[in-house]
């Protein structure tokens, strides 16, 4: 389920000295003690602190390269489609596993004296320090690490914290969290640890998110987003962190883009007219209007109709996942599918599925275009399409694949439950695997592909590179494509670019052009995608929850 801010937290019914209450303080706590308890990240703090912590410690080059890495991960905890603590787990294991305990309680030391402090918020604190002056106990209960928010609390005077622990394994980090992940319903487990009966306390409780709705739930006076005082409204979580996420992919990829000379690449970029990216970049929208085009038809041949406008929205809202690996993340617009339309997971995933396969006989076929030219390598071509008639073939005939390949298959432990899945994969894609559906949609994509090569064969010719053909520039744009794929690193960083510069380069460019080729290609392949992407998605959340 996508992240929502429908959450609306019980009335408030106290304001600190000077403020208009919310309410009357009708319910006046008597005898019974008074506790404050806060959640820290987005409320003691701006920001999280738990990845501030981890660049820090581990340093900006690692962090941000594990970024990159842990992109996919992070996105779909953004999105809800992974829990928490597994999302958790997978950076805690990605930057910690391995390291000495006590290396890691020396960083979170470090981090308690010197990167706290930057990210608390200030009315956070004078509410802090007003429930310590008079007298009431705090704590504070927050799924960030007890690595640092032990001697932090130490040094603000708070009574008491519980946080998430992290797993040791012969003073080592394992990677994994030691009990539960301290989040939800879990805040009010580790509450009633330290107080017991919470009948007997008169309980004041701050938090910021949905996973903190059961400890508001059960408190006297719940403070959601605010300390008492009007506050303006603030994006989403899950918008502000996708959005960061993806500025800080873009900012490493354009560092890694430019280490061959900056001075060469803007020299290079000067030579672009001011209008040529814009067109370039409604040439790249006209192939996502083919793809389209190829998706909507997949819908209705399954029996499904959905409305251009919204169908549209949904298609594109994909495409905030496009940086993942083997863009597995477009799968998303089967999830909001079937929100919005109830429509069953399982078809749309198979039409992701010939989305993949017709995209895959699209760019092989645009490949075997473009070494044509070549006389020497007609035989490879002929290969090739023989290879590809023979797979279109067989496709025609699912039960032939499920007898001599699945069924066999099926039989080793290992790969039994793979093999059943792909033969469930195959039923449910049947219908669009037909010949006249299955051409159809491979010369979409085929057209769609194209108009990239195309957009990469303009901006040679602006860039100063003349000798380079539209059949050359196809091929270097596809093959390139078809490797970062094969990588499965999120968006083929990498090895996109590294074989985009390589052919370039071997077809005579020189490298400041084919650099320079490569930044803005990428620009307008992946980034654009990305970016209308998030703006779809955001879209289609607010019309989901409306």
């Amino acid at each position: 389920m996508l992240p929502s801010d429908d959450f609306t937290p019980p009335t408030v019914a106290s304001a600190l000295p000077g403020e208009t209450p919310r309410e009357p303080l009708a319910s006046v706590p008597g005898d019974r003690p008074i506790v404050a308890v806060f959640d820290f990240d987005g409320t003691l703090t701006r920001s999280d602190a738990f990845l501030a912590f981890l660049r820090q410690s581990v340093g900006a080059a690692r962090f941000y390269l594990g970024i990159i890495r842990l992109f996919p991960i992070l996105l779909g905890y953004a999105l809800r489609l992974i829990p928490n603590w597994q999302a958790k787990e997978s950076v805690l294991t990605y930057f910690l596993k391995g390291r000495p305990l006590a290396e890691v309680q020396a960083w979170g030391q470090r981090f308690a004296a010197s990167g706290i402090g930057r990210l608390l918020r200030p009315e956070a604190v004078q509410r802090l320090r007003w429930h310590q002056e008079q007298g009431h106990r705090t704590i504070v209960i927050s799924a960030s690490l007890e690595v640092y928010l032990q001697p932090w609390i130490t040094q603000m005077g708070i009574d008491a914290v519980s946080g998430t622990t992290l797993g040791v394994e012969d003073h080592c980090i394992t990677g994994k969290i030691a009990g539960s992940n301290c989040y939800g319903s879990e805040k009010v487990v580790r509450l009633r640890a330290m107080l017991g009966d919470l009948s007997r306390f008169y309980i004041y409780a701050y938090g910021d998110s949905k996973g903190d709705r059961e400890l508001l739930a059960i408190a006297d006076a719940p403070y959601y987003r605010h300390f008492g005082t009007a506050s303006g409204s603030a994006p989403p979580a899950w918008e502000r962190g996708l959005v960061l996420s993806v500025i800080a992919t873009a900012t490493l990829y354009l560092a890694i883009v430019l280490w061959s000379g900056v001075d060469q690449f803007w020299e290079a970029l000067n030579r672009l007219p001011i209008w040529l990216l814009p067109s370039l970049a409604g040439g790249v929208f006209l192939g996502y209007g083919l793809r389209f085009l190829r998706w909507q038809w997949y819908l209705g041949a399954m029996g499904y109709w959905v409305p251009w406008g919204n169908s549209l929205r949904i298609f594109l809202a994909s495409f905030a996942l496009t940086a993942s690996p083997g863009k597995a993340g477009e799968s998303i617009k089967s999830l909001l599918l079937k929100r919005q339309y109830n429509i069953p997971i399982a078809p749309t995933l198979a039409g992701l599925f010939c989305e993949r396969f017709t995209d895959a006989l699209s760019v092989v076929l645009l490949i075997c275009l473009s070494l044509s030219t070549a006389a020497d390598l007609h035989w490879l071509v002929l290969t090739i399409g023989a290879v590809q008639l023979v797979l279109i073939l067989l496709l025609q005939k699912p039960a032939w694949i499920k007898r001599g390949i699945l069924h066999p298959l099926a039989r080793w432990p290992k790969v039994a439950a793979i093999a059943t899945k792909f033969e469930h994969l195959i039923d449910s894609a049947s219908t669009l695997l037909k010949p006249k559906i299955l051409v159809g949609s491979t010369l979409l994509a085929l057209m769609a592909w194209g108009l990239e090569g195309l957009v990469l064969y303009v901006l040679f010719q602006f860039l100063g590179a003349p000798t380079i053909t539209p059949y050359q520039a196809v091929l270097i744009h596809t093959a390139s494509g078809l490797l970062g794929a094969l990588t499965f690193l999120p968006g083929g960083i990498g090895g996109t670019e590294a074989l985009l510069i390589g052919l370039s380069v071997f077809y005579g460019i020189t490298p400041t052009i084919a650099v320079t080729a490569t930044f803005l290609i990428r620009l307008l392949t992946l980034w654009f995608a990305v970016a209308i992407g998030i703006l779809a998605l955001i879209a289609v959340q607010r019309r989901l929850s409306n």
